[in-house]
């Protein structure tokens, strides 16, 4: 017979494997396409990253557009969290480094279903995705939590800057 333990923490019904849930707002941000233009030159031919004043031209305006938010934290949805280890993702994230809490480890399917996947996996309540993938886009047509960006403008358009400012008041009313 097993007898309860007096110092013990009293259980909570949760489901199986189910984290628990996780309100920190967070972003899941791509950065080609998003950070700077999607045809930008990014490795040589032994897949080093190459010295090009071009990438993460953008991020700046993200940490612009994150100034008012400061509990809003970044997740890197991108390719690059393939290749780059943490570390170097929190240095090329520059200013934002700081709000950088991981990589999306869901793999498969389209960049909308990945994401979708992660934010189940990780649980988050309150979060938004920008990217330029087709994807995102189609998936910004019923989920409002999508912010799709052009390829070739990312956070450099005004229209997309506007609508993340927006989307994040609304994310952390």
């Amino acid at each position: 017979m097993v007898t309860p333990d007096a110092d013990a923490k009293p259980m909570t019904a949760t489901a199986p494997n189910t984290p628990p849930k996780n309100d920190v707002p967070v972003l899941l941000t791509d950065f080609d396409g998003v950070f700077h233009a999607l045809a930008e030159p990014v490795l040589d031919e032994s897949f080093r990253l190459i010295d090009n004043p071009r990438l993460f031209l953008w991020v700046p305006i993200l940490c612009e557009i994150l100034a008012p938010f400061p509990d809003v934290k970044i997740i890197v949805s991108s390719d690059w969290r393939r290749i780059v280890d943490d570390e170097n993702l929190v240095r090329l994230l520059g200013p934002v480094g700081n709000r950088f809490v991981g990589v999306m480890e869901s793999y498969g399917g389209s960049r909308a279903d990945e994401i979708k996947t992660e934010v189940r996996r990780r649980n988050l309540t309150r979060w938004l995705a920008i990217d330029d993938h087709p994807t995102v886009q189609v998936a910004s047509r019923k989920n409002w939590r999508f912010i799709p960006c052009h390829p070739e403008s990312g956070l450099s358009c005004e229209r997309v800057q506007q609508e993340l400012e927006r989307k994040l008041n609304r994310l952390t009313a």
